[in-house]
């Protein structure tokens, strides 16, 4: 199937760090989502995809937003502009929030390629075999399905371990959906109120999966970003970065972050 996008980069999309459970392979990416395997290419303005439907596909990369009022308002700050300018059509995912809740309390003091790992591995355990041709993965597993804590153990999760465990037994995706109806604030609060979920994994569960625009996720990369550009290389606290840039982009600072993470992860310096 294919669709005609504007202003969207795949690759900057699934290349910025929102996500955990893609591949690059043989030209196509390979992405699990939705419990199923996504498989798609770029040519152009055009989006090639098998997999899923074309409901789904708009949906999850976020074409049907205003893009161009977004940016439009993120260019007014230079750093920000020439973020932009070298990762044009990135968009936040609307990803799955069940999932994204238990990928990022798996990401606490950790890096992507062991994120990865542990996730592929929780998946393998307890979710099911899906196939797209020879690709093989595993979907993953509900709520229902994440039943021992050994197990988890096994995966190699270390301490975040019984965080995932407590977390299967309290939280399902009708009480994370039930966020969306709070302020920021409020939602942010009840994350909180789970294990292993402190300031930075509940801001990326609200930004990227719960649709709350506002939440500024502050981890190593965006804290030593924000205090070369904007705190002119003095420490600052977590606190402080959040509000300031809460205050500064408001309801696109979701977006404002990940462009400048982006940016500082790969390029070093603006």
């Amino acid at each position: 199937m294919k669709i005609k996008t504007r202003n969207f980069d795949l690759k900057h999309t699934l290349e910025c760090g929102q996500l955990f459970r893609q591949e690059k392979k043989a030209g196509f990416y390979y992405l699990i989502a939705g419990g199923k395997i996504i498989k798609l290419r770029q040519e152009g303005d055009d989006l090639l995809f098998n997999g899923a439907s074309e409901k789904f596909i708009k949906n999850y990369f976020a074409l049907d937003e205003n893009y161009e009022k977004i940016i439009s308002e993120l260019k007014k700050d230079k750093f920000v502009a020439s973020a932009i300018k070298k990762y044009p059509g990135l968009r936040i995912c609307r990803q799955n929030s069940w999932e994204c809740l238990i990928s990022f309390i798996l990401s606490s003091a950790s890096n992507i390629p062991k994120i990865k790992r542990n996730i592929d591995e929780i998946s393998r355990c307890f979710g099911r075999k899906i196939k797209s041709g020879d690709y093989v993965s595993y979907s993953f597993p509900e709520k229902s399905e994440i039943k021992n804590l050994c197990t988890i153990r096994n995966c190699g999760c270390g301490f975040r371990s019984p965080f995932v465990y407590e977390t299967a037994k309290k939280a399902d995706e009708k009480w994370l959906s039930s966020l969306r109806k709070l302020s920021y604030e409020a939602a942010k609060k009840e994350l909180m109120k789970l294990k292993g979920v402190g300031e930075k994994v509940a801001d990326c569960v609200l930004l990227f999966s719960l649709g709350f625009g506002e939440a500024f996720p502050v981890d190593v990369w965006v804290k030593r970003v924000m205090e070369e550009l904007y705190f002119n290389g003095k420490k600052t606290s977590e606190k402080k970065i959040r509000e300031f840039a809460q205050k500064k982009w408001g309801k696109n600072a979701g977006y404002a972050q990940e462009f400048l993470y982006h940016y500082r992860r790969n390029r070093q310096v603006l």
